[in-house]
């Protein structure tokens, strides 16, 4: 997940109350142009337990994780039939609001 940076540029999302602009589709090098989807669906890496239909946040390290928190932004909500565990690939169809 990314956010924007105050140079305009996008970096990795932190913290769950980021700014998320969207999912890294790619791994772009240092100044190449990045692929970020905005919409749809995506798949995205668990970085902790995700119940089926939970909303999905940043964790601190750009992974996703499920919030319930007052003030996270939420970029998705989990699509899977079964809970997802760390390190997991999952799919998330993109919706973002702010708790």
């Amino acid at each position: 997940m990314v956010k924007q940076h105050t140079d305009g540029t996008l970096i990795l999302a932190a913290a769950a109350t980021d700014s998320i602009v969207g999912v890294l589709q790619n791994k772009p090098a240092v100044g190449a142009s990045a692929l970020v989807r905005f919409g749809g669906t995506t798949k995205v890496v668990a970085g902790g337990t995700i119940a089926v239909g939970a909303f999905v946040t940043s964790d601190s390290s750009g992974l996703a994780v499920a919030t319930t928190n007052a003030g996270d932004v939420v970029i998705g909500q989990y699509l899977g039939t079964a809970s997802a565990a760390s390190g997991d690939i999952i799919e998330i169809v993109m919706t973002k609001f702010k708790y």
